[in-house]
């Protein structure tokens, strides 16, 4: 028997019915007017990309700032819901879970661009806050001594547990720490 730790990166996103029964807002409506008055201001300023959200929130832009503190609050929510799920539906799993960051999709740059077929709808879906990253590292309890396939076993293991309680999982990194 043999204790290993792995590093884990994952995306989940959170059911928005999940998201939305814990808030006065809608997550869904947030993010599509989130996404319009950005597409506004682009269009406006002809910047030919669009900002990630932390442009607009430094500056006093035409974005309404209640909209900006409602998008902030769910991402927080969402954030919160994941460690919640995350830690109580893992941590039967394996012998010690460690949450080293967590990040909600909102504040990166988005990956639509203007002009291009869909991006209203990338832009709305990338501004609407129930994807977070979750970068975990975990001990697990390796039995049988197979350090091989120990990455693709925790992966498998990660999103079986998960599937039912996410609207969408997607393992980005596994690794076996040493």
């Amino acid at each position: 028997m043999k204790v290993t730790n792995v590093s884990v990166s994952l995306i989940v996103a959170v059911k928005l019915e999940d998201l939305d029964s814990h808030s006065a807002a809608a997550s869904e409506l947030v993010g599509k007017e989130l996404a319009r008055q950005i597409s506004i201001y682009e269009r406006d300023e002809k910047l030919g990309y669009y900002p990630a959200l932390e442009f607009f929130q430094a500056s006093a832009t035409s974005v309404d700032k209640d909209l900006l503190d409602a998008v902030d609050n769910l991402a927080w929510l969402a954030t919160r819901l994941v460690r919640e799920e995350v830690r109580k539906h893992l941590r039967p799993i394996f012998s010690s879970l460690r949450f080293d960051a967590m990040q909600n999709l909102i504040y990166t740059m988005p990956k639509a661009r203007p002009g291009k077929l869909g991006s209203a709808v990338e832009l709305s879906r990338h501004f609407t806050p129930n994807k977070v990253r979750v970068e975990l590292t975990a001990n697990i309890i390796n039995r049988d001594e197979i350090d091989k396939d120990l990455k693709r076993y925790t992966s498998h293991l990660v999103f079986r547990w998960l599937k039912e309680h996410f609207e969408s999982i997607e393992i980005t990194n596994c690794r076996q720490l040493s």
